[in-house]
């Protein structure tokens, strides 16, 4: 055991049959709160990302199974979805900005999936951009449309 082990307390991680291993972020003041970290194929981008998932000891939902095979099924619809938030945001910077070609200039990097128990379902993905390596674009979706950006870097 490590001394930050001994501070903090060893970390939970759980083998999960979908997602793999998945470190769990107990949060003590307000359990729901509580998340998994971990990594796996994004089968649009064809690369590994961060995964986010709220929940508890138990591991995620078959709903969350289902909701991240979701996104991936319907990413299409997330770009269109997404485009004219990023284009309209970045133009604040370069004027008359536009996307030609979205999966090779946006990355996904990250998805933030709740706990998937009520509809709509707000979750989160972010991206890097070969536009600008020292930002992340993250956005903020309800199902499977963008209603908020966020830039930060």
């Amino acid at each position: 055991m490590g001394l930050l082990d001994f501070i903090f307390g060893k970390p939970t991680k759980l083998e999960n049959e979908f997602f793999g291993v998945m470190l769990f972020q107990k949060n003590k003041k307000v359990p729901l709160e509580s998340y998994f970290e971990c990594r796996r194929l994004f089968i649009p981008s064809k690369k590994i990302i961060e995964i986010i998932i709220n929940g508890d000891l138990s591991g995620p939902t078959r709903k969350q199974i289902n909701f991240f095979k979701s996104i991936e099924n319907n990413y299409a619809t997330i770009i269109e979805s997404i485009m004219p938030l990023i284009e309209n945001e970045f133009s604040n910077w370069q004027e008359d900005f536009k996307i030609t070609n979205f999966q090779k200039e946006f990355e996904p990097i990250c998805l933030n999936i709740p706990n998937c128990e009520n509809e709509p379902i707000t979750w989160e993905i972010a991206f890097e951009s070969e536009h600008d390596l020292n930002h992340t674009f993250t956005l903020t979706m309800r199902n499977l449309e963008a209603i908020d950006i966020l830039i930060d870097g």
